[in-house]
């Protein structure tokens, strides 16, 4: 069975993988040539993962494409959540520029040409990214009369570690879930919550920004390992708003208690799991089917994880 997804990764799948922020990343991380020849608003997004199971540890992944051109540009959006850059970064782009290719190739038997990939690495550790930069850099010795030969392809890096200088830039809400990734780390995760806090109140009437805030507390809560639920009860209550919207929700939150906002976020994390464990098994899932887990409560999403080990078939692990 696959490793139980992360903090960092739940955070990162949940929130990059919103259409809104999605595209004003994009718009404000891709090179102005890239971003003259694409339409940004054909947009779409595949949360489908690449990333093997004894890596999960360590990378996220998300695929984003776009119209490019009279063809399309994938852009593959790979999250390095580790405190430190894994050297071998440039296999796993190798990995699914090839597996891009593949598939392409089944879904347009006719092709003759491949349409372009854009490897894009996001980081937010503890330590300096090293990494190489270029698949050659991977290859020692390299003479130049084998150059020609070997792979050669690069990958473009936003690096928001606490470390780097890189600019967090886009709307409000695309600068905060980039924030709350490098700040993650800090030593006052409580204060970096409440700045936060008040840059979310800014947009608080935006439609996604409540469900965004309530990604945020979860992941403070179980990325930090440092905060509980006392802490943010108290740091809710000490929040002063004049935002109608953003203190009805802070009651609620604080009548609710954290705990119970914690086993909502394990909950969808376990019908993620699974919905990814039937796709592996039985193909992608339709939408009555997803609505169907990711509605389930805590007992229902085990028994039928336990089903999925012998079913022949999605009835019968859904039956």
């Amino acid at each position: 069975m696959d490793p139980i997804p992360t903090p960092h990764d739940c955070f990162f799948r949940e929130n990059f993988g919103r259409r809104d922020i999605a595209q004003d990343f994009l718009h404000s991380t891709l090179p102005a040539a890239i971003l003259a020849e694409i339409d940004l608003p054909t947009l779409t997004i595949a949360k489908d993962t690449y990333v093997s199971p004894d890596l999960r540890q360590t990378y996220s992944d998300l695929i984003y494409t776009v119209r490019y051109r009279d063809s399309e540009l994938q852009i593959y959006l790979l999250f390095e959540h580790k405190s430190q850059p894994d050297y071998w970064v440039l296999l796993q782009l190798l990995r699914y520029i090839v597996a891009s290719g593949e598939e392409y190739r089944k879904q347009h038997p006719q092709a003759r040409h491949l349409p372009p990939v854009y490897p894009l690495v996001l980081y937010h550790g503890q330590h300096r990214w090293k990494a190489p930069a270029s698949f050659h850099d991977l290859i020692e010795p390299l003479p130049r009369a084998l150059a020609p030969y070997v792979p050669q392809f690069r990958y473009a890096l936003h690096d928001i570690s606490p470390r780097s200088s890189t600019a967090i830039r886009g709307e409000v809400l695309t600068r905060l879930v980039q924030q709350a990734l490098r700040d993650i780390h800090s030593e006052q995760p409580l204060e970096r919550l409440r700045e936060l806090l008040r840059l979310i109140e800014q947009v608080i009437e935006q439609p996604t920004a409540l469900a965004i805030l309530e990604s945020l507390l979860r992941y403070y809560v179980q990325g930090t390992r440092r905060l509980d639920e006392q802490d943010i009860r108290a740091l809710l209550q000490n929040t002063q708003t004049g935002e109608p919207l953003m203190q009805t929700f802070i009651d609620q939150y604080i009548q609710q208690g954290l705990q119970q906002g914690l086993q909502q976020g394990e909950r969808r994390g376990e019908a993620t799991m699974l919905l990814r464990l039937l796709e592996r098994k039985f193909g992608p899932p339709s939408a009555p089917v997803r609505d169907r887990v990711t509605q389930a409560d805590a007992e229902t999403l085990l028994e039928w994880s336990e089903r999925l080990l012998v079913a022949h078939s999605l009835d019968e692990v859904l039956h």
